[in-house]
């Protein structure tokens, strides 16, 4: 609607109150938040309330089931409004819900809204895209807010709203803002106080999914027998507009729905409606189980309500007999409107969805809820022959006949069975190793072993440790802790040894964690250095300074060759200290790093903080003189509210700097470089990365910036592998998939490592981009343009080795093994490189499994003509010279 239309209108007087929306304040419903905003001076902050209309007593009692009145504001431009508290708690209580999503601010969106106000609902189940004031220009981003906010008073000021956000609240607005910059400076990695804020992720070991396994279990359906989850994207919907979006939820928390019988599932996103039967698809998984949801009475009923009116339109396209419609869809519509939920006691309550025609409020499709075992359908109010005839309609254009979805389910079947004989023969026969080690004990190594000593004299710096500092590698991060005061934060460096004729200037912090109190964290950028350049250094004073060094890449370049070291979970045991040392010996040049570094979060309180200090200091004879490129796993969330800590990677983001403004990141968690013939992409796997969010957003736009012509190796690191066969974690990592695989493909990745399962994996190149939960294959099928996926969380953590694989091994995995090791990877031009796994053998490095690998770029025939073509041509060129 135009920003001079009524429903905008701003309220009369000078700094008169305006966008007022109140919403529950408590757990039990005895508090109501209320909030507003004034336009020219704060003003007072104070609400006047009272149970008399124009009495207001700002000390009265709060009771259930009391109509109360307030005032905001002050002298003329006081404004007054009332609300309604609900009934006691208690198994047997009425009440009546309004749903609503993805409103907006356009016309559809009032009517939505004066329907509404029209149904006697109560409260509002809010499921997420509020304002929609991202759709306009940047500068209009705050001004459409403002509007939706006085458009939404007439509802919002007088009965409470229970806000879930969708992706229009996400405003992850990085084309508006500078943060690529074109030479890094010592500003560009400063670390943050706070780790960035955005919206929480729901896989395992964050915040999110923690809350919410504590919260279910803490229902009692003796008190509150109906439960009600809300969230933005649906997990079963058969519309083609964000068709699947849902599943990186699902795969995580369905089963939990079903184990505790939530009864119905609110969601919306998608610009239509749609009421699912109770289905479930927690069976399938990638190696067995169902291939599509079934029947479940356990299972919630999932009703997608994203239909409020936005400016985006309706989303008209539901999936016809080409792929069939899921079976577990009941009721959809393309329509605009809005729902009702009246529950009448413990065991029965009425639904309803109420279409806009024509600007009347239609009840379109409703329900009779029984707890959450039965359900049976009420059509509409509407002569009962004519919605039936519609429903009809609506079945006959979008069920496929069983006949033929077992046709294509048999193709399918073949389809796989061919394209997987046809490729077996580029791989070698699967392999579960029968190595059995008897290790050392899976415990840390005490305190005062040689390994965490600190160095010799008064506030010598210590834990040092050094990273890329920019995207091509003509920069470095020198990082170090003193512990006792900050001393000075500059580096002096220089190319020959004990001669340091450069000096740069760093930045220190420091931080607690519970009560204890950091030493001091330095952090220093040297840029402008010279490729395959060896660079010594000194850090600290006096005679507690302390002297390392580290060597530059290559130029970046397509024939670059360059060897890498990939380790993952390590931790700070015997094993890890094998492991290491083996890494040390192997002659590679940097070490990509997959994730759970010192487990700290293993110990509570002070402990936590002085085992990161250990840690550091253990891992420096390597970190000190060798970039390690770090990404993030479980063990560095340290989300530990009974300590107080609530701030995920609190210890990580003071300790560990990243170049992540050198590649357009917006966090520190995912980044991107580029070092000698390789393009390196870290992801986080426990921050958001769904369809929207800001490493959604990032990756898609860094695979679109990679040159294959200057970086033919394409190489991704993460913690939670996307193809894994062992017990451990198994399938945690199809929520990432789920997002990222096919991006994977489309730009032919050529390897992914992971960690987080302690054992060591590595797959063939398959691919599971075709499986839906209506069609496409059932399991990963062979696919030439997939990553090599391996995991190598074989660092050697207190927690021991992962042996328990899935029996049999699953047809895309090509060697597996429980022991402890790491791996390296040396590329020896554009077209070649060669792997090797590493395992620790009673002290001792034993190559155990390695395979040459060809670049999923340059191995194109189209690529290797062109390479032919240029390899003669220089060889023309030297024999004229």
């Amino acid at each position: 609607m135009p920003v001079n239309h009524e429903v905008f209108a701003v309220p009369k007087g000078y700094n008169a109150p305006q966008q007022v929306h109140i919403t529950q304040g408590d757990y039990d419903a005895k508090a109501v938040i209320i909030s507003w905003v004034t336009p020219d001076e704060p003003g007072p902050s104070h609400v006047q309330y009272g149970t008399s209309k124009n009495n207001f007593k700002t000390s009265a009692e709060g009771r259930y089931n009391t109509k109360y009145y307030y005032r905001i504001g002050s002298g003329d431009s006081a404004r007054e409004f009332w609300f309604e508290t609900p009934p006691q708690i208690g198994p047997d209580t009425p009440y009546k819900f309004g749903i609503i999503g993805d409103l907006g601010q356009t016309f559809n969106s009032l009517a939505t809204l004066d329907h509404y106000m029209q149904s006697g609902g109560q409260a509002v189940l809010y499921v997420g895209d509020l304002s929609y004031s991202d759709e306009h220009d940047y500068s209009d981003v705050g001004l459409r807010w403002d509007t939706w906010g006085r458009f939404a008073e007439r509802s919002c000021a007088y009965q409470p709203w229970m806000w879930s956000v969708g992706n229009h609240e996400v405003e992850f607005m990085q084309k508006w803002e500078k943060l690529f910059l074109s030479e890094t400076t010592l500003t560009d990695i400063q670390l943050p106080i706070r780790p960035p804020t955005v919206a929480a992720p729901s896989v395992k070991y964050t915040p999110q999914y923690i809350w919410l396994k504590e919260e279910l279990a803490r229902v009692d359906r003796k008190k509150t027998p109906w439960l009600f989850v809300i969230m933005h994207k649906p997990l079963y919907n058969s519309n083609e507009a964000h068709y699947m979006e849902g599943e990186a939820m699902r795969a995580v928390f369905e089963s939990w729905f079903v184990q505790y019988e939530v009864d119905v599932i609110f969601a919306g996103h998608v610009h239509a409606y749609e009421r699912s039967y109770r289905y479930s698809n927690i069976d399938y998984n990638i190696t067995g189980g169902r291939r599509y949801p079934v029947p479940d009475k356990s299972a919630p009923i999932y009703i997608t309500i994203g239909d409020g009116g936005n400016l985006e339109g309706l989303a008209s396209r539901c999936f016809n007999s080409i792929l069939g419609v899921g079976e577990y869809s009941a009721f959809r519509e393309a329509s605009y409107g809005h729902a009702t939920l009246e529950i009448k006691n413990r065991t029965h309550a009425i639904y309803r969805w109420y279409r806009h025609d024509d600007g009347k409020k239609v009840p379109a499709n409703s329900l009779v809820l029984v707890g959450s075992l039965h359900l049976f359908l009420w059509y509409s109010y509407q002569v009962a022959g004519k919605n039936m005839l519609g429903l009809c309609r609506l079945i006959k254009a979008t069920l496929m006949p069983l006949e033929r979805r077992m046709q294509a389910m048999m193709l399918n079947i073949v389809l796989a069975s061919f394209v997987f004989l046809s490729c077996i023969r580029d791989g070698s026969a699967r392999i579960t190793s029968s190595f059995i080690r008897s290790e050392w004990p899976a415990v840390d190594i005490p305190l005062d072993h040689e390994a965490f000593a600190v160095p010799k004299g008064y506030n010598a710096p210590q834990q040092v440790h050094i990273t890329q500092g920019d995207y091509d590698g003509k920069a470095v991060i020198i990082s170090w802790v003193t512990p006792d005061e900050p001393g000075p934060s500059n580096v002096q460096y220089g190319t020959s040894e004990s001669k340091f004729h450069t000096s740069v200037e760093g930045t220190v912090t420091n931080y607690t964690f519970y009560k204890y109190k950091s030493g001091y964290i330095h952090h220093c950028l040297i840029g402008g250095l010279e490729y395959n350049t060896k660079y010594y250094y000194r850090i600290g004073s006096g005679d507690s300074s302390r002297e390392f060094w580290f060597e530059t890449p290559p130029k970046v370049d397509p024939d670059a060759s360059y060897k890498f070291g990939i380790i993952g979970d390590l931790g700070q045991t015997f094993n890890s200290l094998s492991t290491i040392e083996h890494y040390i010996q192997s002659g590679a040049q940097t070490v990509l790093f997959v994730g759970d570094l010192s487990y700290a979060d293993r110990y509570k309180y002070n402990d936590v903080g002085l085992r990161w200090d250990t840690w550091g200091r253990f891992v420096e004879r390597s970190t000190a003189y060798h970039p390690w490129i770090w990404s993030v796993g479980n063990h560095e969330v340290d989300y530990m509210p009974y300590m107080g800590e609530v701030v995920p990677f609190k210890n990580y983001l003071h300790r560990y700097s990243t170049p992540y403004l050198a590649s357009n990141s917006s966090s520190p968690l995912w980044y991107a470089i580029r070092r000698a013939s390789a393009h390196i992409i870290v992801l986080s796997s426990y921050s958001p990365f769904v369809k929207y969010t800001p490493q959604h957003v990032w990756l898609k736009e860094e695979l679109k910036r990679v040159d294959r012509e200057k970086t033919p190796w394409l190489i991704v690191l993460m913690h939670v592998p996307l193809y894994n066969s062992n017990g451990a974690h198994y399938m945690e990592g199809e929520s990432m998939r789920s997002v990222f695989e096919s991006w994977f493909i489309e730009y032919k990745v050529d390897l992914i490592f992971a960690g987080h399962v302690h054992a060591y994996e590595r797959s063939y190149r398959v691919s599971n981009i075709d499986y839906n939960i209506t069609g496409g294959n059932r399991y990963p099928v062979p696919n030439k343009s997939a990553p090599v996926y391996i995991t190598v969380g074989d660092g050697g953590n207190q927690e021991g080795l992962a042996a328990r694989f899935l029996d049999p091994q699953p047809e895309y995995s090509a060697f597996r093994e429980a022991s402890y090791g790491h791996s390296t990877l040396e590329i020896k031009n554009r077209t070649h490189a060669i792997y090797h796994w590493n395992r620790n053998d009673d002290g001792k490095k034993v190559p155990t499994d390695s395979f040459v690998l060809h670049n999923q770029y340059w191995g194109s025939n189209r690529r290797r003509r062109k390479l032919k073509h240029f390899l003669l041509r220089v060889i023309d060129e030297v024999a004229n010279m």
